[in-house]
């Protein structure tokens, strides 16, 4: 193991050189740590998943890159070289499990025993997960638990805390937001665009995928609005030069953002005052992982389960599927 770690510890190093923002994944076991990196890789988790005893990879969160080390307990508290790693890293996610008491002083007291090993300037991100069990601590009265008001009294670091369910995924990407913006600079995804709907379109404007965020906009129709898009985009190619689009029509208060890859196009519907430029690097990964799906079996139709699984892969997205819950007739 202290071969691997130190392995570890040269690749961090690297990363740093490269300038790739490192983020360390702790808890006790059982808490959810290694479904936390798999959310982040997959957009999903699977039952049975098998605890890591250290894992390293390098996850792509929105378009920011980021090294994601997750490390168990005895690894963490015992070992010299996850001393130093931790001397050098950009964030830190701790997982809490919030079924009971007792695993939420067990985990304060997990921390305690790091704490001075992790530099002031290090961000991080306490999840509390389980909190939505039947049974559970609720998450006012452990905001109220005396640890962790010590650590949110040291003014000199940035921390947050936020109530998940890292098995359904609700909350999960809204925390994740806040601890990427922190090691990155970037502004947090969820403050840019406000995605309404999607519609992918084949070449000459039929509909191939379409799917609301918002139920409270007006249902537009589908082939009529393919349509449009197609007559809009061949006006464009025959006035100006001859691989010109429309890339953005205004209608009222909401705005279609339009992307062309090969014989796709796809409409993504946000806010009229949006970021114009966000809004077209979101609508640019959801037709990439429509394509990508597509490659890999053509003819699979998409009832809204499948339509599930590859925009949940788009951190964005997944904070909006967490508000709109699979129903039996999805499946």
């Amino acid at each position: 193991m202290s071969n691997y770690l130190s392995f570890i510890r040269d690749k961090l190093i690297s990363s740093q050189e490269q300038k790739i923002p490192q983020l360390v994944i702790l808890g006790l076991e059982g808490s959810g740590k290694s479904s936390v990196v798999s959310r982040l890789i997959y957009g999903t988790i699977s039952d049975g998943q098998p605890p890591q005893v250290t894992c390293y990879i390098n996850v792509t969160y929105g378009k920011s890159v980021i090294t994601v080390l997750e490390a168990d307990e005895e690894t963490a508290r015992e070992s010299p070289y996850f001393q130093d790693i931790l001397g050098k890293i950009d964030g830190i996610v701790f997982v809490i499990d919030g079924q009971s008491v007792r695993h939420i002083e067990a985990s304060f007291e997990y921390i305690f025993s790091l704490f001075d090993k992790i530099p002031q300037s290090t961000s991080i991100l306490f999840l509390a997960n389980k909190t939505d069990l039947p049974d559970s601590v609720p998450f006012p009265d452990l905001l109220q638990d005396p640890a962790f008001q010590v650590i949110m009294d040291d003014i000199n670091r940035s921390v947050s805390i936020y109530p998940v369910s890292i098995k359904t995924g609700e909350n999960f990407y809204t925390a994740f937001d806040w601890i990427i913006s922190r090691m990155t600079g970037r502004t947090p995804l969820r403050e840019e665009v406000n995605p309404k709907r999607v519609i992918i379109l084949q070449e000459g404007g039929v509909p191939a995928f379409d799917h609301t965020f918002d139920k409270s906009i007006e249902e537009h129709d589908s082939t009529l609005l393919g349509g449009l898009i197609s007559a809009l985009n061949i006006m464009a190619s025959t006035i100006f030069e001859s691989e010109s689009v429309m890339d953005v029509v205004k209608l009222g208060v909401i705005k279609m953002v339009i992307r062309k890859m090969g014989p796709w196009s796809i409409v993504l519907f946000v806010d009229r005052d949006d970021s114009e430029s966000k809004a077209q690097s979101l609508a640019e990964e959801i037709l990439n992982a429509f394509i990508e799906d597509k490659e890999r079996d053509p003819t699979k139709e998409m009832p809204r389960q499948i339509k599930y699984e590859f925009l949940s892969k788009i951190p964005e997205i997944a904070i909006l599927l967490d508000q709109q819950p699979l129903k039996k007739e999805d499946y």
